[in-house]
């Protein structure tokens, strides 16, 4: 009857019926979750060691329970069940015509089950939640849309819809077929004598770091800037959940940095009320390469094998994520895949800071590769002509300076410099000036340009912002300062000028995701 329609209506039932003839593959467990309603394993014996009888059958005991009468249950041979889902868990009729029936001695998947730490190297078969929720498939983007997709995470163990601790929490996890509950613990007790699967476990270090230094058990315990690390087992100055009960096998002992959580590099909860955590990138490398690599321009060219990231992860195959790649780029732009050979770092998409490329790190999806760029600039500051309506302006001709506005007339505005307090009594150095012409930033912009009536007297209280050359590398370790004005987060006033110390730790600006936009943060000055 087919053979006489045309081909497209011939494929379209051969789709509709594919997903039908096709069940997916199911677990069988010789445990039970809950009351065991769902149990399909193949233990056929009752408690005290009778053996079943089979559900089609009417000896030696005649019943109602045929699985003719209860589709869906599972009533196949001899298998113990719970078709009602009675307390007591799965039982059956016996073939001792003396005993009728017998629930079956099925422990519970929760008895059973055991995971090793944190439950990071689990690949048990517990598919339901500590509350009873069933997970949801790790292949399925319903109820919950999420990242962890099984071909972009091959060594996570995510088969069907087992629980796993993909990111480092206190255990396993899953999504949940909830719509309200994206995700919940899983309910997989500690094994009672520990075994660590050498080939899960991270190599241990104590002198340097490899990779993102998961294994670093070394004794270092203050941040880069030298600041005293904060004992984990303490609350004080700061609260929060990373302790040695939560995360065991991390070796959380006295005050050392660790990484306990998948991050970048070890750190730690710092003593300083003020600064929460801190980086201990102080710490070396083992694994530096003394390779010379390089790339021109913004590396769009890059043809190299290098296939790390700056942070020691190994590069995931391009291939495995070639539809994230079409997802980031305009549409109106095609990758050039022959130049995404294997997992090397390539640029497909001209990010300005060189060669990428995407990570099996569920917490790092993606990163920069440690290829130098050929050209140095160096970051030395000189003067430079800046032009305002098409005249070459020199500073001795009048200051200008950019801020974030909050009105579109300036006009009546004034300039004061050389002040720290804006609250306080009336400072000796400081200057008031006028402001003879505005230059506003293009449409959307929150910048304006202002010039100064008459040019201000450079001393010690007043001065030009020197920016560095644009493109130029600032060295790592490198400690800068920051100034400006506002609410900090952590200090409540206003009204005085605020500076801060940060440390240069990597070469290139951050990337923002490819999901996510862009977000530039900018420390602005208000002029009063």
């Amino acid at each position: 009857m087919w053979a006489n329609k045309p081909l497209p209506v011939l494929l379209l039932h051969l789709l509709l019926l594919l997903p039908i003839t096709i069940p997916l593959a199911d677990y069988i467990r010789n445990c039970i979750i809950g009351k065991g309603a769902n149990y399909k394993g193949t233990i056929s014996v009752t408690k005290s060691g009778i053996q079943c009888q089979a559900w089609n059958s009417m000896i030696p005991h005649e019943h109602s329970f045929l699985p003719s009468s209860y589709r869906g249950k599972d009533l196949q041979e001899n298998y113990c069940r719970n078709p009602r889902g009675e307390e007591g868990g799965p039982w059956c009729f016996t073939s001792n015509p003396e005993k009728r029936h017998e629930v079956c001695d099925i422990p519970l998947c929760s008895e059973v089950e055991c995971m090793t730490c944190n439950g990071e190297s689990y690949r048990g078969p517990m598919d339901h939640t500590e509350s009873g929720k069933e997970c949801q498939r790790w292949d399925l983007q319903r109820p919950h849309r999420h990242k962890f997709r099984p071909e972009r995470y091959p060594d996570k163990g995510f088969d069907d819809n087992y629980c796993r601790n993909p990111d480092g929490k206190p255990r396993p996890w899953c999504y949940t077929l909830d719509p309200d509950t994206p995700w919940e613990f899983c309910a997989i007790k500690t094994c009672a004598q520990t075994i660590v699967n050498i080939t899960d476990a991270a190599v241990e270090m104590t002198e340097c770091i490899k990779g993102q230094g998961e294994g670093y058990r070394g004794t270092m315990n203050t941040i880069w800037s030298g600041v005293q690390c904060q004992h984990w087992v303490s609350q004080f100055p700061h609260q929060h959940n990373i302790t040695p009960e939560n995360f065991k096998c991390k070796d959380l002992r006295e005050n050392y940095c660790r990484n306990p959580d998948g991050s970048e590099s070890p750190w730690c909860f710092t003593t300083d009320p003020n600064i929460r955590i801190g980086y201990c990138s102080q710490i070396p490398k083992c694994d530096v390469s003394n390779e010379q690599d390089c790339y021109r321009g913004n590396g769009k060219n890059y043809m190299g094998n290098l296939s790390k990231t700056r942070s020691g992860l190994t590069c995931s195959m391009w291939d495995k994520n070639i539809d994230d790649l079409r997802r980031h780029i305009p549409v109106f732009r095609e990758p050039d895949i022959s130049k995404l050979k294997k997992n090397y770092c390539r640029n497909p998409d001209d990010d300005a800071h060189g060669p990428w490329c995407y990570t099996s790190n569920p917490l790092i999806p993606w990163d920069y590769c440690p290829v130098s760029r050929y050209t140095v600039i160096s970051c030395a500051s000189t003067k430079h002509l800046r032009v305002v309506n098409g005249i070459p302006t020199q500073t001795n001709e009048g200051w200008m300076v950019s801020l974030a506005y909050r009105y579109k007339d300036l006009k009546d505005y004034e300039a004061w410099l050389g002040v720290h307090n804006i609250k306080g009594r009336e400072e000796k150095h400081k200057q008031v000036l006028n402001i003879s012409q505005l230059v506003y930033g293009p449409e959307g912009s929150d910048l304006v340009l202002l010039k100064l009536a008459r040019a201000a007297v450079f001393n010690n209280f007043v001065d030009l912002i020197r920016l560095p050359i644009s493109g130029c590398t600032i060295p790592e370790r490198t400690t800068c300062s920051v100034y400006g004005w506002g609410h900090t987060g952590w200090c409540q006033s206003l009204g005085s000028s605020q500076s801060l110390s940060i440390y240069i730790a990597i070469k290139q600006p951050i990337r923002p995701s490819p999901t996510s936009p862009s977000q530039l943060a900018w420390a602005s000055v208000d002029i009063p």
